[in-house]
């Protein structure tokens, strides 16, 4: 695999940093330029260097196990570590991804003397969390106060649902912008990388830190949000933790996994009283998401989110809800999505036996039966899966054509000649 020097275009307003992804052997749904797209008013943060398409194009690499070639200029100190972060992964999930050998043709830190403090953001627990646990009340220390956020089209938002991240946007940047946080909208096809090959929820990692890194100019800092606390850790297989994340720092630039001291559960406890979370709260990926505005209150995310909050009494202060539960039979409705596998579970019976007891019974119903059904839905023959697609079963848009890329954007970068 050769990456090849990183370019910049610029069009409609946006400026688009790009590198050509040329792989030794020919691969099926492979993207053959990995790009992000920024507003321009954000140019003066963007940096040229391969940091950030080195980090997620890795794991292409590794995935195929092909030598990996970098032609443009690469941080030493992200270089350095690569090697540590490749076994690590690789001892986590060796079945995806194997060591490979990496080529630099530049080893120079990036010149500059980036001053923000940063965040990814997506309206969701994890994020929410991470900003509510660095604003100026609940962080004395000023270095750490978070000053940016990253909203990236194309990860958690397929980039064909540009009019839902659209409406999203404004939104969100007019709350935050109450807390003198900037958010910044970022567009990228990186997620094309992983999907359908190997699971986003596995190696989502290096697509946010490769997002960051090409705003080299303007964080010294950034918190990557915790999805997994340390009990979790323990058992699940990611990308993303306390120790692979800090391996894809630079000189400039200081990556800190933040939030994996504090259970989801009493994420949702400490943001249940803040306004910007009751009202602006997102945590749904919906199948079809022209229907909902935020959260369909139906599908597994929204359920073992809806139950914590509801146990709290705090749930009818959340405006983001579709349907939210008004009552205890209603936690009932956990059947129809209930995944003993996401690891929430325990959790969330712990939590609710201390703040409201007599929910408990409602919820042992609900996780037996929902395991019932979990079970059978599993033993339906993958051949049959397929079949029942084309009725709006075991559809996952994730693998749809282009779910993840533009393709008139790629078509604009081939007609520039590259």
């Amino acid at each position: 695999m050769i990456i090849h020097q990183p370019e910049m275009l610029k069009r409609d307003g946006n400026c688009i940093i790009y590198a050509k992804i040329e792989m030794n052997q020919p691969r099926d749904n492979f993207p053959e330029y990995l790009w992000y797209r920024v507003p321009e008013r954000f140019a003066q943060h963007l940096s040229l260097q391969s940091d950030s398409f080195l980090i997620p194009g890795l794991i292409g690499g590794m995935h195929f196990k092909e030598e990996v070639e970098v032609h443009g200029t690469l941080s030493p100190k992200l270089a350095y570590n690569l090697n540590e972060y490749q076994h690590l992964l690789n001892f986590r999930m060796s079945k995806d991804v194997t060591p490979v050998e990496i080529k630099y043709a530049h080893l120079k830190a990036l010149q500059a003397k980036p001053s923000g403090v940063g965040t990814t953001f997506s309206g969701g627990v994890d994020s929410l969390f991470t900003i509510w646990k660095h604003l100026p009340q609940n962080q004395p220390i000023m270095d750490y106060r978070i000053t940016h956020a990253l909203f990236i089209h194309g990860f958690d938002i397929l980039n064909k649902d540009k009019g839902r991240y659209q409406k999203l946007y404004p939104s969100y940047r007019d709350a935050l912008k109450e807390i003198n946080i900037e958010l910044i909208p970022l567009e990228t096809n990186l997620v094309s990388l992983i999907i359908p090959r190997m699971k986003l929820s596995h190696f989502y990692g290096p697509i946010l830190a490769g997002s960051v890194h090409i705003f080299g100019n303007l964080f010294k800092k950034f918190f990557i949000p915790s999805s997994s606390d340390y009990t979790k850790i323990r058992q699940w297989t990611s990308s993303s933790d306390p120790t692979s994340d800090p391996l894809l720092s630079s000189e400039n630039l200081d990556i800190i996994h933040h939030g994996a001291a504090t259970r989801r559960v009493e994420k949702v406890e400490a943001i249940c009283d803040w306004e910007l979370a009751q009202t602006h709260l997102r945590v749904c990926v919906p199948d079809h998401p022209e229907k909902y505005s935020q959260n369909c209150s139906r599908c597994e995310k929204c359920l073992r989110t809806m139950i914590p909050l509801y146990a709290l009494g705090k749930l009818d202060q959340f405006k983001t809800f579709e349907k939210p539960l008004t009552s205890n039979h209603e936690s009932l409705w956990w059947i129809r999505k209930f995944n003993p596998k996401r690891g929430f579970v325990k959790e969330i019976f712990s939590f609710t036996r201390k703040v409201k007891p007599d929910l408990v019974p409602w919820l042992r119903i609900a996780a037996l039966a929902g395991h019932v059904r979990y079970r059978f839905v599993n033993l339906i023959p993958k051949p049959v899966q397929t079949w029942l697609i084309r009725f709006g079963y075991f559809d996952n848009p994730d693998k749809r054509k282009n779910a993840f890329e533009d393709p008139l954007l790629i078509e604009f970068i081939k007609s520039k000649g590259h």
